[in-house]
């Protein structure tokens, strides 16, 4: 969801869980280490030597390289690798303390995690054709490390377009090789199309971007109150220009996530003030909407936080039900939509229930199913209701009842298309979700 919070509770909340996540972050004085997840596929290996060979002896960094790889065979990644760059490469076969400087690469046949200072493998739980390591990987990186770094270079389909979002979602950097330069683009546009990329250059150049944001050290206060007297007024005026160019005022936005979210354009930008920073600002139209893309981080998936989904779909969703007429409706607003996914998943929901709920002819309620955000790149792409990655995002591990299905491939896109099909005796229909009965607003409609 990305509606900016304005509850005082929340922003406490926020403030005291930043202390915290700040003294972790900060042993002994020095700053964290930063850990940069490198997802490559086909036509990958010619990517990563560029890579590799771009960055200096002592980046200061731990790298970690996960890959598609064949699991009846050995692996020589590490080997070829070791002939292009200074730092050590080490494949994982046991757990092992992440370092600085060095490189550390997945093995075969195996899926590879972070926890906190360690990387430790794990067996595949899915069949192989529908491994995503690299997904697995990015996610456990986001939930240990707050601004780490996820890459991703050459590769056909589309892993680690979902876990580059969790990267995003806790302050992390996303960068991509151009897809003019990968040799297999379907990655790299997967990633690009999430809308969060924060840059996209070749691959020789993605290294020098990411060294120079390492080097530029700039760091603000998450506390407001460490502020010096005049920054908080700089502030104001950054968030002032956002709100000119964009029309969103953020001045109520907490606190602790805008100076994050400021601080990591000034080190994407090498600006080691505030006032430089608002100066760029005030001189490059496109900066403020890259801030305020950065200060929502509409990220967002099919069934996320599926235990509350499941509370939803037992205890709330029948209730709406109950006691309905067919001349009735049933309407259900989500609000800080995104990109469409959890209002597409409740309809999802819905149409189960009223699958469950008996044939067409005894006469069903009506459903309107709105949906809101403040983003509109995000609602335009919500309205497509079109999604990379597999269609089979509906049965969430168990048969769906009734002969249901609501995703559909696009062979030109290569997306999965959010349908509803329902096939009874006499025919089978077809249509698309959004075109019956649901909206997507970007107010709240009407008589909801």
């Amino acid at each position: 969801m990305t509606e900016p919070d304005r509850g005082h509770e929340a922003n406490d909340f926020d403030h005291r869980k930043d202390q915290a996540i700040e003294k972790l972050s900060h042993k002994g004085g020095q700053q964290r280490l930063t850990v940069v997840g490198i997802g490559a596929s086909a036509g990958g290996l010619q990517a990563l030597k560029g890579f590799f060979e771009a960055l200096p002896a002592e980046p200061g960094m731990a790298f970690v390289v996960v890959t598609h790889m064949d699991p009846q065979r050995e692996s020589l990644l590490p080997e070829i690798l070791q002939a292009h760059t200074a730092m050590p490469v080490r494949q994982v076969r046991e757990m092992i303390k992440v370092e600085p400087d060095h490189v550390y690469v997945i093995p075969p046949n195996r899926n590879i995690e972070i926890t906190d200072s360690h990387l430790d493998t794990s067996e595949f739980d899915e069949p192989r054709g529908r491994r995503l390591p690299i997904d697995t990987f990015f996610r456990s990186l986001a939930d240990v490390h707050r601004e780490a770094v996820a890459v991703i270079l050459s590769g056909g389909g589309t892993d680690g377009a979902v876990g580059v979002k969790a990267v995003k979602e806790q302050g992390g950097l996303l960068l991509v090789q151009h897809p003019d330069e990968a040799e297999h683009d379907s990655m790299p546009r997967a990633a690009i199309d999430t809308g969060l990329a924060d840059v996209v250059l070749p691959v020789r150049q993605l290294a020098e971007k990411l060294v120079a944001f390492r080097r530029n050290g700039v760091r603000l206060p998450h506390d407001p109150q460490a502020l010096t007297d005049k920054e908080p007024e700089t502030v104001y005026r950054i968030l002032t220009q956002v709100e000119v160019r964009t029309g969103h005022d953020f001045s109520q936005y907490k606190h602790a996530t805008i100076l994050r979210r400021i601080q990591r354009r000034m080190q994407l930008h090498g600006y080691q003030t505030l006032d430089a920073y608002l100066d760029y600002l005030r001189h490059n139209g496109g900066e403020a909407h890259a801030l305020f893309n950065d200060l929502l981080i509409g990220v967002t998936n099919f069934f996320r936080d599926r235990e509350a989904w499941e509370v939803l779909g037992q205890r709330v969703i029948p209730r709406l039900f109950e006691d309905k007429q067919q001349d009735e409706k049933v309407r259900v607003w989500t609000i800080g939509c995104s990109t469409g996914e959890e209002a597409y998943t409740l309809a999802i929901m819905v149409m189960e229930q009223l699958a469950g709920a008996g044939p067409p002819h005894l006469g069903r309620p009506g459903i309107q199913i709105f949906a809101s955000d403040l983003d509109d790149t995000a609602l335009t792409r919500a309205r497509d209701g079109a999604y990379r990655g597999p269609p089979g995002i509906t049965t969430r591990g168990r048969r769906p009842r009734k002969k249901l299905s609501y995703a559909s491939t696009c062979r030109r896109s290569r997306r999965s298309c959010i349908r509803k099909c329902w096939r009874n005796s006499r025919r089978p229909a077809c249509w698309s979700m959004r075109h019956t009965g649901f909206y997507i607003y970007r107010r709240q409609p009407v008589g909801t």
